[in-house]
């Protein structure tokens, strides 16, 4: 069910990038880990755009396989004196993952994390329609799923949260 929603979630992405002007962003090394990681950015002016997208993970480390969606967005303020979408960004961010893993003993685990923070980075153009970004900043991450309490998970607290993408602008 998870992959038939997300299969649709980033059909919706494509089919909303092709009928307005913005950027179809993928991150190319989330592959290199098992996942995928995709989203679109649109301009709400000559300073600011909308940034949201999906991602998906299948992969396994140390025995445990895991298999989940995200979805994000951010809201991004242009702070160069350059024409967009390039130039240095920074602005509010915000995430939802949803991730369940099995465990060496073949059990089942869920887990939902929440983000909410920052991030500053900057987008450089490639002739006149490829773009390329990368960014960082914190966030606190709240975790909650099928965990012990004494479980020391990554997620809780300050975590940081990065771009690193590939696009292509839809004039």
């Amino acid at each position: 069910m998870r992959r038939i929603l997300l299969a649709f979630s980033f059909l919706a992405i494509f089919t909303f990038s092709a009928q307005s002007q913005g950027i179809v962003k993928l991150d190319p090394l989330s592959l290199a880990f098992g996942s995928i990681r995709a989203g679109y950015e649109t301009f709400t002016s000559e300073k600011a755009s909308v940034y949201g997208g999906l991602s998906f993970v299948n992969r396994g480390i140390l025995g445990i396989d895991y298999t989940g969606f995200g979805l994000f967005g951010q809201y991004r303020f242009y702070l160069s004196n350059t024409e967009t979408p390039k130039g240095i960004f920074a602005g509010p961010h915000a995430g939802v993952n949803f991730i369940g893993f099995d465990d060496a003993f073949n059990d089942r685990f869920n887990y939902t994390l929440v983000r909410i923070g920052g991030i500053i980075g900057y987008q450089g153009l490639i002739g006149d329609n490829f773009t390329w970004e990368i960014g960082i900043g914190p966030t606190f991450g709240i975790i909650s799923g099928d965990f012990d309490d004494d479980d020391d998970l990554y997620g809780t607290g300050v975590v940081p949260v990065s771009t690193l993408a590939l696009g292509y602008r839809i004039n």
